[in-house]
Order: structure tokens, then C-alpha cells, then sequence
């Protein structure tokens, strides 16, 4: 029970931030307009620096088998994440194509970077970054591929050449995020560390900008929802349940039997557990997507991950 009421306890922390971007926004201390330049200085530059701190900062470094291990079970985890979001959507009644993309990508990404580091490092302490930072890998692999497909698939049919596919797809990976995860990757593999020194120090401040600042964009974010509009239909509960407890407690079941290390374990399982991925909006506005669906997701998994992530630590743990 002490680790349900930890992490309950670091949840209502991140909670309590969340509701100060509520109160910003409603105050018009925050917007539209700050809010995207926040969530690019987040992405690009605080979150990245998050990453590569959590080697730089880390005296007890893993080794190289271990974080083989780590990458083997995220890509096995994520496998069977998509069969479960491919399968889902298609025995709900009476949904369109683009609606059933937007449960497909519901199920299948959860946020594991702008909140689930935060969330990892809250509950597990800060090696469960360093965990989350190679976990994310898969992730980002999977999201421009298949996430991109679910929603484009299902929305606009206008056709483009398999090369320029995968010249798109090289570049939405060439991210900072994805390559501070490399990067991080690399000065584990040679043990290169500075806790306490001058660029360890720095990239550590520059990290720690990343929980306040997602917690103030996700909580002025939905100051802009309605909740009446979010919360009137069945099936995103239902989507929004299997990506929040179903898909994480399905992994734990199969995986606690191959996975020996409880932190792996914990980070696949609590990182599969997380509030739907901010970039299904993003990629639903790009590729004509339901964009009405994703949002439903995207609000409804945040407000009940506050209570189903601590249900998911205790589970691990």
C-alpha cells in the first residue's frame, strides 16, 4: 500500500501543476500562442536535455546487456500493442474509417515522453529515466510509422510514392528527442558520466524545466475542453480504459514471466499505462484524421491516469 500511496502522492504533485496551467490559462497568463512555444521548448530542448541527464547524472549506469534487454522488450511490448489496437477498433459497431484509426491510435500510444519521464522519474526514481529514454526508442519508431498510417489510413486517401514515405518518415525521426535518446544510448554504452560537473550540471537544470512546464501546457490545454463535448460518448472510455489499464495489465501478465529486472518491468508497464500521445491531435489535423475522437481519448485518459497510474505502480512493485 506505501507505493499506491506514493505514487498517488506524486501524481496529486503533478495534478496540482496541471490545475496551476488551468488557473494560467483562465487568467490569460497563458494561451494558444505561448502554449506552442512552450511545448517546442519543451520537446526540443528541455525534454532532450532531461535525457541525456539522466546518463550524464547517473552513477549506477547500467550495462550494455541490460539496456539490450530494455530495447528487446519495448520493441516485443509495442509489437503487441499494436495487434491489440489493430483488433480493437474493428469490433466496435458502426465506425467510420477515420474513427476507428483514432481508436487504433488511442489504444496504441500512450505519451511516454512529455509525461511518462516525468511520471517514471516520480515513481521510480531517476534510473527509470535513463529506462524510459531507451523504452522511447520503439516508440518513436512505431509512432511515425503505424501512428501515422492509423490516422492517415483512415483519413485521407490521397496516395504517395513509397520513397517519399520513407524520406518523411527519416525526417520526423531525426527529431531531438529521438536523438537524445541515440545520444544518451552512446554515452551509456562508454560509461561516460559528470555528475556534479559543469555540462552534467547544466544539462540537469535545463532538464528539470521539463515537469512544470508539460504539467502547466496539459492543464491549460484542457482549460480549453469542454467537458460536456469529451465526455458524451461510450466508446473513447472504453478505447481509453484498455490504453490505461488493459494494454499495461495484458503486458505485465505476459512479460513478468521474461523480465526478471522489476525497474524494466515497471517502466514498460507503468510507460504503456500513459495518458494518449499529444501528437494524434497533431497528426490528425495533418492527415485529416477524427480529430473529435483523439481529443475525446487524449482528455479522458489524462483525467483518469491520475488515478489508474498509481493502480499500475502498485501493480509492478
Amino acid at each position: 500500500m506505501e507505493v499506491f500511496t506514493h505514487a498517488a502522492f506524486q501524481m496529486l504533485i503533478l495534478t496540482l501543476l496541471a490545475v496551476a496551467g488551468v488557473l494560467a490559462r483562465k487568467l490569460d497568463f497563458m494561451n494558444g500562442e505561448f502554449d506552442t512555444m512552450l511545448s517546442r521548448l519543451v520537446m526540443n530542448f528541455s525534454l532532450p536535455a532531461l535525457m541525456v541527464s539522466s546518463v550524464l547524472n547517473n552513477t549506477g549506469l547500467p550495462g550494455i546487456g541490460t539496456i539490450m534487454e530494455i530495447l528487446i522488450f519495448s520493441i516485443i511490448a509495442y509489437l503487441i500493442m499494436m495487434i491489440v489496437a489493430f483488433l480493437l477498433p474493428r469490433i466496435y459497431p458502426k465506425l467510420s474509417p477515420a474513427s476507428r484509426g483514432a481508436h487504433a491510435f488511442i489504444v496504441g500510444f500512450g505519451n511516454t515522453s512529455f509525461v511518462g519521464l516525468p511520471i517514471l522519474s516520480a515513481i521510480f526514481g531517476p534510473t527509470a529515466v535513463f529506462y524510459g529514454v531507451i523504452n522511447n526508442i520503439p516508440f518513436n519508431l512505431f509512432a511515425f510509422t503505424c501512428g501515422v498510417s492509423m490516422i492517415k489510413g483512415a483519413g485521407t486517401k490521397t496516395k504517395v510514392p513509397l520513397k517519399r514515405r520513407i524520406r518523411k518518415v527519416a525526417r520526423d525521426l531525426a527529431n531531438p528527442c529521438m536523438l537524445s535518446c541515440f545520444l544518451a544510448l552512446i554515452l551509456a554504452a562508454f560509461g561516460i558520466t559528470d555528475k556534479g560537473g559543469l555540462v552534467g550540471s547544466t544539462f540537469a537544470y535545463i532538464g528539470q524545466l521539463t515537469v512544470p512546464a508539460s504539467m502547466l501546457i496539459i492543464g491549460s490545454t484542457l482549460a480549453t475542453m469542454k467537458p460536456k463535448d469529451m465526455l458524451n460518448q461510450v466508446l473513447p472510455y472504453i478505447s481509453s480504459l484498455v490504453r490505461l489499464l488493459g494494454v499495461p495489465v495484458f503486458l505485465w501478465l505476459i512479460l513478468r514471466w521474461f523480465i526478471a529486472d522489476p525497474l524494466i518491468l515497471g517502466v514498460i508497464v507503468v510507460g504503456a499505462g500513459m495518458p494518449v500521445a499529444s501528437m494524434g491531435i497533431m497528426f490528425a489535423l495533418m492527415h485529416d484524421g477524427d480529430i473529435r475522437s483523439v481529443s475525446q481519448g487524449t482528455f479522458i485518459t489524462t483525467v483518469l491516469a491520475l488515478v489508474t497510474i498509481p493502480v499500475l505502480a502498485l501493480l509492478v512493485k
